[in-house]
């Protein structure tokens, strides 16, 4: 079990797209046909995730997370536009999987109870968040509420630790979190002579 440091897990959410729609996931086990499917399927702006389908891993192009935008019949590299919105001091992912109880006669006219795994689900939760930049309406408290009042999507990179985050290899501290989803609930605080969060 490796301890990890607080201080180097990082939330990062796509947030400049404006999308409505669910992003596009691709999955093929080699990265050059993941691409030429997503190219045949995308329409011009779209942005997308290149999957490995055995195994539900984003590919990797250059040491990157295989997230791109389709441009004018070519793929563009979306990865660099990640954008950490606001540091958090809190940062909370969690998976959840459903499980469904199935009744069933036997032969022998008894019944018999399975179960089997259903849905899976997936939350980051972040916390007392803090922003360097002021002037930009793209990133902090007022980036967030306004992808969550429009419904935009966005893709979100829980990393383990941020300085090697685009390392390759299997190594604990390499792993990355990556996927999409819909901001559920915003909250802002703040009391007198406190920092709000």
């Amino acid at each position: 079990m490796a301890l990890l440091n607080a201080n180097y897990l990082g939330l990062y959410a796509f947030a400049d797209s404006g999308q409505t729609t669910a992003y596009r996931v691709t999955a093929h086990d080699t990265l050059s046909t993941a691409e030429t499917n997503f190219l045949a399927a995308a329409a011009d702006g779209d942005y997308g995730l290149l999957v490995k389908s055995s195994t539900d891993d984003v590919h990797e192009r250059s040491n990157l997370p295989a997230i791109i935008q389709e441009s004018s019949s070519a793929i563009v590299d979306a990865t660099g536009s990640l954008k950490l919105l606001a540091a958090a001091t809190t940062t909370t992912l969690d998976m959840n999987n459903s499980i469904d109880e199935i009744v069933a006669k036997s032969s022998q006219c008894t019944s018999e109870t399975y179960i089997i795994g259903g849905a899976q689900a997936w939350t980051f939760s972040a916390d007392g968040l803090v922003q360097d930049v002021v002037s930009s309406s793209e990133y902090g408290a007022t980036g967030l509420m306004d992808i969550a009042r429009n419904s935009e999507y966005v893709l979100v990179r829980f990393v383990v630790d941020v300085t090697e985050k685009d390392t390759a290899g299997a190594q604990e501290n390499y792993v990355n979190y990556i996927g999409q989803g819909i901001i559920e609930n915003v909250s802002i605080t703040g009391g007198f002579d406190d920092t709000a969060t």
